[in-house]
Formats: structure tokens, C-alpha cells, sequence
């Protein structure tokens, strides 16, 4: 065999043992390094971490101590500030609240002193806030506004259950209760309209009605519809008796706008009745003077232009 000749290249430079080393332990020495620097960080990110867990665990624990201390207590009514009642008075929305007194303040859940607020006063909307400096709470409502008195009809004690019971309605036909505006220190403005016999079944035709009667040029100042076949109103030119409720209503009321002049021609105390139960055919009945015991006679509403 022949011999192997180990031939190098004239720029190679065999790595000698010592640069070798030298190498090694550098690499060594960088690993070291780097461990610790990354053993570091990541005490000091654990560190950074628990410490902001625990900042924010105290500074929550001393808020909620420091709101439950007596001077963030809520002792009596007067510290409830309402706004936006005209007719429902300061008194009366914060005797509707149920709190007991001295109450946390923290402990008030906003949403249901307002929710119950809804349900037991005449308000439609009703917000509540809680406010630390002073400590108090803030009560925003809006009010059902009512636009009728509903009176009662039938027995003497007006126990009548076929009808609403005597108190309010507003322009959406919500009842109220007379004692819903009862507690104020100055008499509130109640509505002159009143509105006697109106069975429960009915109370979805009350926002048409209402709407046509606050349009009618003639003043309109009593409604009763205990019987649900004659609707009958009082009116500026005297007791009105329209037939059963219809969307002719307008039209009916319109009938009576043309009548106005009606006071020159007949006193009050002639008319007995005017009938527009076709509004096409109105018809007026006056009063009989032969007898004097308000027999009546039948005669076409000519007396209008």
C-alpha cells in the first residue's frame, strides 16, 4: 500500500490546544453570566408582581374600610338629594326608599332602590347614585304626569269592582292611587279632567280618547263611561252624549265645534242634551217648560251654521 502523505494547505493553521481552551472557558463564563441575569429578571418580575398584588389587595381592603366607617353612612332621608319631581315631593320619593337607617353607604345597590322606586311611586324612570364626598345618595326621576282624576262609581263606598278605583290616569292610561300624590307639604297641581266609570278593558283606548279631547276647541270637563254602550261628556255647551266609544270620535267632536253658537240661540238651562251619536245627524234635546218635571222634546240641532 502505498503511503498516505498528510498535505495542508499553506494558509491553514492548526487550532492549537491552548487557544482551544481559551475558547471553551470564555463560553463557560458567558452561560454563567447569562443564567444569573436571567435568574434575576425573574426574581425581580415575581417580586414586581407580588408587591402590586399586594399594594392593590390593601389600598381595596382600606377603601371598603374606610367606607364602612360612620362617616361614610347614610343616617337619614335627608341624606337622599332627588331632582326632577314637580309633583311627588323630596319627603315623599325618599319615604318610598326602602333603607334602614344608618345604612353603609357602600352597601346600597343603586339598581334596586331604583328598580323599587319604579314600583311603588308614579315614576316612569328613576336613577341612583352614590356619591362619597359628602356621602349621600343622588335619586334622578322622571314622573308620571296625571291628567285625570278618576272617580268612583256604583256602591257608596266606591268598592265597585267592575271599574278603576278612584285615583289618576296619565295620557297612557297608567292608574294611579289617589294617595299617590298625598304627602307633599304643599298641595300639588292635580288635573281638572275627571273621568268617571271606566272598566279596567277600556283603559287601552284612553290614549286616543285623551288626545281627541285636549284638541277639542270646546272645553271638556267630565267624561263618564260607566255604561260602556254611551259615552258621555260635560262640555262647555252642556252634557254631550256621543254613543259607544268609535274612532269617530274626532269627527264627533268636531260636530260639536260647529255648535258653538248654540248659547245664543238656547239658555243653558234649555238644553237638556245633545246627541252626536251620528255625528252626520246631531240632534238637541230641550228642555219641556210646559212641565217643569224636565220632560224633554226632540228637535234638530239646526242652531247650527
Amino acid at each position: 500500500m502505498s503511503r498516505l502523505r498528510q498535505i495542508r494547505s499553506p494558509g491553514f493553521l492548526a487550532p492549537t490546544l491552548d487557544a482551544m481552551t481559551r475558547v471553551s472557558s470564555l463560553s463557560r463564563d458567558e452561560l454563567k453570566t447569562r443564567r444569573k441575569s436571567l435568574r434575576r429578571r425573574r426574581r425581580v418580575s415575581i417580586s414586581q408582581a407580588l408587591w402590586r398584588f399586594w399594594a392593590l389587595s390593601g389600598l381595596t381592603a382600606a377603601i371598603f374600610w374606610g367606607a364602612t366607617r360612620p362617616v361614610w353612612l347614610i343616617n337619614s332621608p335627608a341624606q337622599i338629594n332627588v331632582t326632577g319631581n314637580e309633583l311627588l315631593s323630596d319627603e315623599m320619593v325618599q319615604s318610598l326608599m326602602p333603607l334602614t337607617y344608618p345604612q353603609p353607604l357602600m352597601k346600597v345597590e343603586p339598581e334596586v332602590l331604583a328598580r323599587q322606586l319604579r314600583d311603588r311611586a308614579p315614576i316612569t324612570t328613576a336613577e341612583v347614585t352614590r356619591q362619597l364626598l359628602p356621602p349621600r345618595l343622588n335619586v334622578k326621576v322622571q314622573e308620571r304626569v296625571p291628567v285625570a282624576v278618576v272617580l268612583p262609581v256604583g256602591k257608596a263606598d266606591g268598592s265597585d269592582t267592575q271599574y278603576l278605583q278612584a285615583g289618576f290616569l296619565d295620557a297612557h292610561g297608567a292608574w294611579m292611587p289617589l294617595a299617590s300624590f298625598g304627602l307633599g307639604s304643599a298641595s300639588p297641581q292635580l288635573p281638572t279632567l275627571q273621568l268617571r266609570g271606566i272598566q279596567p278593558h277600556y283603559q287601552r283606548y284612553w290614549p286616543q280618547i285623551y288626545e281627541t279631547i285636549v284638541g277639542s276647541p270646546v272645553a271638556i270637563t267630565e267624561i263618564d263611561w260607566h255604561d260602556p254602550n254611551n259615552l258621555v261628556l260635560e262640555t262647555a255647551l252642556g252634557t254631550v252624549y256621543l254613543g259607544p266609544y268609535s274612532p269617530e270620535l274626532e269627527q264627533q267632536l268636531a260636530t260639536l265645534d260647529r255648535m258653538r253658537n248654540l248659547p245664543g240661540q238656547l239658555s243653558e238651562s234649555e238644553v237638556a242634551r245633545i246627541d252626536l251619536s251620528n255625528p252626520d245627524a246631531p240632534s238637541i234635546a230641550v228642555v219641556d217648560t210646559a212641565d217643569p218635571k224636565a220632560s224633554s222634546a226632540q228637535t234638530d240641532s239646526d242652531a247650527s251654521p
